[in-house]
């Protein structure tokens, strides 16, 4: 938690507390199961695996990428914003917020902030005036320190945001203190991962010392949206964080069950050493085309070796897995193209997706309304626009 702006020794040092460290990780783990790279935060499952079937074995396993996780991140996204979503502004203004709504794509943006909302718990709104245009943009979180007045939760200072930048071959650190109503920029020299001094021109980055813009805007220009969040934290909580260990359950099961039907696909015969036939080439007996046991010479009719492979078990028990996976998640199987009856009224569906209204519902109460009216206003300020009355109309 940081509880000022200056850069003190353990931030030029790049040392952050355990908190903010644990932060991090978990939002690099939640981006890889996101983008399917299960072989970070699944790496001790696919040891165990491979260290069961080496891969010099020809029948080497390996994990079945079943991407719950994009899944259930995508249909929260569709959810909250797939439908007849407006933002309606002062008659005034309109006209403006129709052009900055155009340039910036502020539906993509709104999609990105899902996304990462879903998968890291937090997301972030920012906005910018650069040129005498209005820039909004979603920012990832795995840059962001918000700063708190003497360490309380409920009194917010600022935010800074901690950029890497490259130029003319050489890295630096870009730190972007938003207060209310102006930002500081410094720009810092890194070597051996730890901040060295300030550059003294950091115009020539493109960038202002400091940017006040408090006679257009008095508050932050960062806005942040918050998955569900406990009282004694700021940050919201992954969507991925209680399905996580069941969606491994999954994985490993589809995965065990392939590797046994793949290995009886190609079924053996087994019959009397009658049954073959000589190689005249190699003097040794073989039935044509197809892998066979002999079990001795009484003249047995061949027969099919096949594997009592237990499906109803099996099915049985990924359903009872998917159960699991669908009240940890708040979704259900519709959610995914599954059990869908043409013949559903609007409100069959809305008791079927109860669980997961009630949560875009809580989402969009609890930080995302609030953050997009905010966001809007702020784009507005900066067109001259103060103070205009903003509506959000979410659809059914």
């Amino acid at each position: 938690m940081l509880t000022t702006f200056e850069i003190n020794e353990n931030f030029r040092n790049l040392r952050w507390s355990a908190d903010d460290i644990e932060r991090f990780r978990n939002y690099a783990r939640y981006r890889d199961l996101y983008r399917s790279n299960f072989s970070k935060p699944f790496a001790n499952v696919l040891r165990k695996i491979r260290q069961r079937y080496p891969m010099s074995n020809t029948t080497a396993q390996s994990l079945i990428e079943v991407n719950l996780f994009k899944a259930l991140t995508d249909f929260y996204k569709f959810l909250i914003t797939n439908n007849d979503f407006e933002i309606n502004v002062s008659a005034g203004a309109a006209k403006d917020w129709a052009k900055i709504n155009a340039d910036n794509n502020f539906l993509t943006v709104i999609k990105e902030v899902c996304i990462d909302n879903s998968r890291f718990g937090d997301a972030l709104f920012k906005v910018a005036y650069v040129n005498n245009e209005v820039k909004i943009f979603s920012v990832c979180p795995d840059c962001w320190f918000p700063v708190f007045n003497n360490g309380n939760l409920n009194d917010l200072a600022g935010h800074i945001l901690f950029y890497d930048i490259v130029k003319d071959g050489k890295y630096y650190k870009h730190i972007e203190k938003i207060h209310k109503g102006f930002v500081e920029n410094e720009i810092w020299e890194v070597s051996n991962n730890r901040l060295l001094c300030p550059v003294p021109d950091v115009e020539a980055f493109g960038v202002k010392p400091v940017d006040d813009f408090s006679d257009m805007w008095d508050d932050f220009v960062l806005f942040p949206v918050k998955n569900t969040a406990e009282s004694d934290t700021y940050y919201g909580e992954s969507d991925y964080k209680a399905c996580e260990s069941i969606i491994e359950e999954i994985m490993l099961t589809v995965s065990q069950n392939s590797k046994i039907i793949n290995r009886h696909a190609n079924p053996k015969l087994a019959g009397s050493i009658e049954n073959t036939e000589m190689d005249p080439a190699t003097g040794e007996r073989h039935f044509p085309n197809s892998d066979f046991i002999t079990i001795g010479r009484d003249g047995a009719k061949p027969e099919y070796i096949t594997a009592d492979l237990q499906a109803d078990a099996i099915k049985s028990h990924i359903d009872i897995l998917m159960q699991f996976f669908y009240m940890l998640s708040k979704t259900p199987p519709q959610a995914y193209g599954l059990d869908i009856d043409s013949n559903m009224s609007g409100e069959s569906l809305k008791q079927i997706f109860v669980s997961a209204l009630a949560k875009v519902d809580d989402i969009r109460t609890v930080s995302l309304n609030n953050a997009i009216l905010k966001t809007v206003r702020c784009a507005l300020a900066f067109s001259g626009h103060k103070n205009v009355d903003v509506e959000i109309v979410w659809g059914e």
